[in-house]
């Protein structure tokens, strides 16, 4: 078994629990692993750069927004992008833990499928856990963990019904999700889509019925909104936290969105009037 650890640029979040692991690296360019012999049930699933994947004889490729289904047993070995860095996470589960039912029904699912908004949300929320893990939080790790491994034998009785010309904006969905409040979230959400930008600007306004910019905005309108009904910060510190230059911006975005200035739509939500 080998392993090319000098591509590795970091590996900075593992989530634990007995029988669990979620994982998360990024490999620089011509970094590779393998091969080796997997003994659990594991996801990857892909965000930046690109990944061939072979289990024995059988070539994959792995594409941004899809996940990769890994059963106990193969001999694998992963092949990162020759000119870009590489970002995906996993999720590893022990055959102990999984289910006579799940374990069924992964034994005929598809190796790859498209990741959905389901899955997506899911996986976020393991990865903003706290570190370290307390006991309790164990049980998340694991229940998050199982319901991975469910919503992907769902997604793979959808029949791809996230298809390719949709996993571009599912990435970049993603990752405005993640980042809604960053500066250059745009950018990097045309990053994380791996297409030009013309490109996921034409699927964007296919499947989601606007810009890429314009979904990032109400993103924006939208967490503030419920910033303003579920904490005491200021009108000034929730703009700035989710991604506007000024309160002024924010102010009138809000008004347009909900008929009501911030403070009003606060008041609102607090039952003040």
């Amino acid at each position: 078994m080998f392993y090319d650890g000098a591509h590795v640029l970091w590996d900075n979040r593992r989530l634990r629990a007995p029988g669990v692991v979620l994982g998360e690296i990024r490999y620089g360019p011509g970094g590779f692993c393998g091969p080796r012999i997997q003994r659990d049930f594991q996801l990857v699933i892909l965000h930046s750069g690109n990944c061939r994947l072979s289990v024995g004889t059988e070539p994959r490729e792995l594409r941004i927004g899809w996940a990769a289904l890994l059963r106990p047993g193969g001999r694998e070995r992963f092949q990162f992008s020759p000119a870009a860095e590489t970002h995906h996470t996993w999720c590893a589960l022990s055959p102990a833990r999984v289910p006579a039912d799940l374990r069924r029904r992964l034994s005929g699912a598809p190796p790859l499928a498209a990741c959905s908004d389901t899955f997506r949300h899911l996986h976020a929320a393991a990865f903003k856990l706290a570190l370290p893990v307390n006991e309790s939080a164990r049980h998340v790790v694991l229940d998050v963990a199982l319901c991975l491994f469910r919503e992907y034998v769902n997604m793979s009785r959808a029949g791809g019904a996230v298809s390719r010309h949709m996993a571009p904006v599912h990435a970049a969905l993603r990752h405005m999700e993640e980042h809604f409040g960053e500066s250059d979230c745009l950018a990097g959400a045309h990053r994380a889509a791996g297409v030009s930008r013309n490109a996921l600007i034409y699927k964007f306004r296919d499947e989601m019925k606007l810009t890429p910019a314009r979904h990032l905005w109400r993103l924006r309108v939208e967490r503030g909104v419920a910033l303003l009904g579920e904490t005491g910060l200021t009108v000034a510190e929730i703009a700035a936290r989710c991604g506007f230059r000024n309160p002024f911006h924010f102010s009138r975005l809000v008004r347009r969105a909900q008929g009501a200035c911030p403070r009003e739509v606060r008041r609102r939500a607090w039952g003040a009037g």
